[in-house]
Order: C-alpha cells, then structure tokens, then sequence
C-alpha cells in the first residue's frame, strides 16, 4: 500500500509539472463530495500532494450533492479569480456506487498541447491514489465533462 501511494504522489508532482506553463503556480479548485472517511482522506492525499509540488495554489471545497451529475458549484458564490482546473471527487467515490471523478479545464489549459498527455498522467495518479477504483472523465472523454467545462468557463469559475 505504502508502494501504491509513493507512486500515485510521483505521478501526480510529475503530472502537475507538466501542467505549469509559466512560473506562477496554477490554481486549482478541488470539490469533495464524499462521505466516508476512507474516502475524505484520500481526497486530503491528493491535495497534500498538489500543494507539496509547489505548482498548484489549490482551494477545497465540500459540498452535499446527491450524484455524480449534480452541479457541486451551483449557487456557490464565484471566485475571485477563475481556477484553470476543477477536480470534482462526487459523493459515491467512497462507497463504490460511483467511480466517476470529474477533471474539468477551461480554455487556459486546453489550448497548450501538452496538457493532454499531462491531463492523462494526473487521471493516472488520482486512479492510483483511490486505488484504481475510480476513472477519471475529462471534456473530451465525456459529454457532460465537456457541458459542466463550458458552463463553469462562461459563469467564471475555470479561465
């Protein structure tokens, strides 16, 4: 287990390297719906790992929705200044009834194209980080991924 975890922090300081275009860390918003603790530890792993980098100012915040395709945002008031990536962790994670983890990007991370391969790699880290037990969807895996993207770009909340 220690093995698993060693590799899924590699995986995600490299993935999260990759992402930084300029020298300025990016921001991250990083939504925590679950409800165990099994689950809620692991979420506080993976942004350990993300602000231990050094390449990522990331924000959490928790939210009680009720599936995977509810809108953890909606009447959230908005960001000072937009995210460039939102991981969405939904309630289910935990308790098996949902291995969906959202990684929604807004324009500043879809136009460089190095953050596909660098996207892939940090999906990579966060399914061994929940011990292969989630997948991640990005915009281009799934149509509501792409639909939540475009809506969380037009309402402020990714650049």
């Amino acid at each position: 287990m220690r093995k698993l975890a060693l590799v899924s922090v590699v995986l995600l300081v490299l993935a999260l390297g990759t992402l930084c275009v300029a020298a300025a860390p990016y921001r991250v918003l990083l939504v925590d719906g679950t409800k165990t603790l099994e689950a809620t530890l692991r979420v506080g792993g993976l942004a350990g790992a993300m602000r231990q980098s050094g390449l990522a100012d990331v924000s959490v915040l928790f939210t009680d929705a009720v599936s995977a395709y509810d809108d953890p945002l909606a009447d959230r008031p908005l960001p000072a200044e937009p995210y460039d990536l939102v991981l969405i962790i939904p309630r289910g994670v935990g308790d098996g009834t949902s291995d969906i983890v959202w990684l929604l990007v807004g324009q500043s991370l879809a136009d460089h194209a190095e953050s596909t391969v660098s996207l892939s790699l940090l999906s990579s880290g966060i399914g061994l980080a929940f011990g292969g037990t989630v997948r991640t969807l990005t915009a281009l895996d799934d149509l509501w991924a792409f639909l939540m993207s475009v809506l969380y770009v037009s309402e402020g909340w990714l650049r």
